[in-house]
């Protein structure tokens, strides 16, 4: 009986041991395809960083020639007559066209790399350069060609919690209303020319919003800054009739 025993206990040992060596074995492939997932990620990871290094090195190229651009375009229209600035759309929207499509880059190009990013603040120093030169340059139309134009100047930071529900406000206030331009001035941007914008406007606290050369503190809502700009009640009037002409010439 101790015999059978005996030979009772050498197969469970021979199979716990064949178990284990079994396991080894799985343990073993478990391994080196945890090696080769983690080797690939590393690869793919490395790849897309130098892929998306490159692609943002092309998209401030790209910038940095659109600054250019629209700077020698401001120079040339510095020079134009009014009569020519009339039959072009450059007295309502020209500039800002430009200059929003560039802020969309920029803002991307924030996004990817970080708000501390020295290549971003950079060009966010440039590009508050060039709306101001903007508002200045729409400002001299006006009073050299007595066209009028209209003017929304938007400050703000990061760290302010309105400011992301009145950059939406004012989204839709570009869309809604081509006829107005919209300058977004980030206060955390550090340049002598926006200190003084600033001071000028005694601007204290963020959201702030000039309309009119006037100062508004605080969240402004869609239909207040319609009402602060009596004109948009003429505009939605225009828009509409237009659209009832289009209307009735299709049918």
């Amino acid at each position: 009986m101790d015999s059978a025993i005996n030979v009772q206990l050498y197969l469970i040992s021979k199979n716990l041991m064949a178990i284990k060596h079994m396991n080894k074995i799985i343990y073993l492939k478990v391994f080196l395809v945890t090696c080769i997932i983690f080797a690939f990620t590393l690869w793919l990871s490395n790849t897309m960083s130098n892929q998306k290094l490159k692609e943002l090195s092309d998209l401030e190229n790209q910038i940095s020639l659109n600054i250019l651009s629209t700077e020698t375009r401001f120079s040339l229209l510095e020079k134009t007559s009014c009569e020519h600035l009339v039959d072009k759309k450059d007295s309502r929207i020209g500039f800002n066209d430009e200059l929003t499509a560039l802020a969309k880059k920029v803002k991307f190009m924030e996004n990817q790399l970080g708000l501390k990013n020295k290549n971003v603040n950079s060009i966010k120093e440039y590009y508050t350069l060039l709306q101001i030169k903007d508002y200045l340059l729409s400002k001299e139309f006006q009073s050299r060609c007595g066209e009028r134009s209209y003017s929304l100047l938007y400050f703000f930071d990061n760290e302010c919690k309105d400011c992301s529900k009145q950059s939406v406000i004012l989204d839709a206030v570009s869309q809604k209303y081509p006829q107005i331009r919209v300058y977004w001035f980030d206060k955390s941007v550090s340049t002598p020319a926006l200190d003084t914008l600033i001071s000028l406007f005694n601007i204290s606290k963020v959201p702030s919003l000039i309309i009119g050369d006037k100062l508004y503190d605080g969240m402004q809502t869609l239909e207040k800054i319609e009402n602060y700009i009596p004109e948009t009640k003429v505009w939605i009037m225009d828009s509409e009739a237009q659209s009832n002409v289009a209307t009735t010439t299709k049918s």
